[in-house]
Parts: structure tokens; sequence; C-alpha cells
């Protein structure tokens, strides 16, 4: 490692131990939290996330694996793309308050896992999987309003998509039937019954549901179809029915 490179990790290094516990990091917007965490994964791993993507119903690890993946490919392709990186988050710190200082630290005590998620929890999100929405230097990213605002989602939820979400066959099929105009339903984020039964790897309901008519080409608010939902969440089962229909 050059000794610009040493330089730049070390002021890295520093400016992540400040965002950790500086408290006007914890009032950052979301999207600049997500950028510092995809910055500090991209960063300490030189790698992207591995594994399928979170579910659309895990809304925070989802957004966490997504700006992960895209600091990744933003900056691998570039000759020096960790020490871009570096620069980057160095200036978000700097732009909230951190001084630039730098203190000097034995190597034994960095402990950089504590800036970020625990162990298991890292790897559950490298592996794809849902964890605990964790801090990241200490910045909690709160996508979706967090742990309340799902729950305020929940109790406004239309029950056909609160039935697809519980994998009920039985009763999606009652609720539709009752009202066969709710079959491409929308919840609040433009998923159709489909896209949220593509999503989970669903099979039996998609199957009904496309029996039923839904429309396999609706898309969501960001032009997303449920093939390609189920394509991003490596869901082989759900992408080979849906071809076929």
């Amino acid at each position: 490692m050059s000794n610009d490179q040493e330089t730049h990790l070390k002021e890295f290094n520093a400016a992540s131990e400040w965002v950790s516990s500086a408290p006007s990091a914890a009032s950052l917007p979301n999207d600049v939290k997500l950028e510092l965490y995809g910055l500090f994964k991209y960063i300490n791993s030189s790698a992207g996330p591995i594994g399928g993507r979170p579910s659309i119903f895990s809304p925070a690890p989802r957004a966490k694996y997504d700006s992960w993946a895209f600091q990744y490919t933003k900056y691998s392709s570039q000759s020096s793309g960790q020490k871009s990186a570096c620069r980057r988050y160095i200036e978000i710190a700097k732009q909230i308050g951190w001084t630039g200082n730098i203190r000097e630290y034995e190597d034994e005590d960095i402990d950089l896992e504590n800036l970020d998620d625990d162990p298991a929890e890292d790897q559950r999100q490298i592996q794809g999987k849902s964890g605990n929405d964790n801090p990241i230097g200490g910045v909690k990213v709160s996508v979706m309003s967090g742990e309340d605002g799902e729950q305020d989602a929940l109790s406004t939820i239309h029950p056909l998509h609160q039935a697809v979400s519980d994998n009920d066959v039985s009763q999606v099929e009652k609720l539709i039937k009752q009202n066969m105009d709710d079959i491409n339903l929308r919840d609040e984020f433009g998923y159709t019954p489909l896209h949220l039964a593509a999503d989970r790897g669903y099979v039996k309901m998609t199957e009904l549901l496309l029996r039923l008519g839904a429309d396999k080409d609706a898309k969501d608010e960001d032009e997303q179809t449920p093939f390609m939902l189920a394509e991003i969440s490596e869901r082989e089962d759900i992408m080979k029915i849906l071809r076929q229909d």
C-alpha cells in the first residue's frame, strides 16, 4: 500500500469514528446516511454485496444493499476507486462538522466493526439476508420510517395485499372473486398482488393470480414488472412461471 493510500485510509478511519458519535450525523437525511453506509462497506471490503437482494418487505436492508451495490459499481471501475470513495466519505464528514482531526492509533485499537454492523449482522447482509437495521458509524438508517413506520403501514394495508404477504392462497382467491377489479390493485409503492407474490417467491400464489387474470406486465413506481422483481430476488421458479404465461 502506498503512503498516499495509507493517508486516505487513516483519514477515513478517523472520519468514520467521528461520524459514529456525532450528534449531527444522527439527523442526516436518509439518502446521505445510505451513501455513507455504501461507501463504508465498499471501502472496507473492496467488493459489493453478494447473494440475493433483500425482499421489498425488508425495506431498510434492501435500501442498504442497493446503496452498497451502487457505490461498488460507481467506484470499482475507477483505477483509484477506493481512494475516491475515501475522499467522498471524508467530504461528507467535513460537511457535517468533522474538523479533519486524526488521532494516532495503534493498529489493535482500531475496531472498524464497531463503527458498523456487528459481525454476524454484517455477514447476513453480505449474503443478502435480512437482519436488524443496525447503525453505520453510529448513524441509524431508518429507511421508510423504520419500525414505527412499518407498523403504521401494516395498519392501513389493504386486506388483499396483506393476504398475499401472508401467502394465504385461499383468502386471496376469496377476496379477488368478491371483487375481480382488485386483481391488479396497487399498494402505496405501486406494487400489485403479483409484484408481491413474485418478489417473495410464492409459487402457488403467483399461479393463482395469473389464473385469475393478473397483469404480469404491470410496472411499479420504479418501472419494474413482477418478472423483474423475481429476477432481482433470484426467484428462478417464479421467473419460469412468468415466462410461460
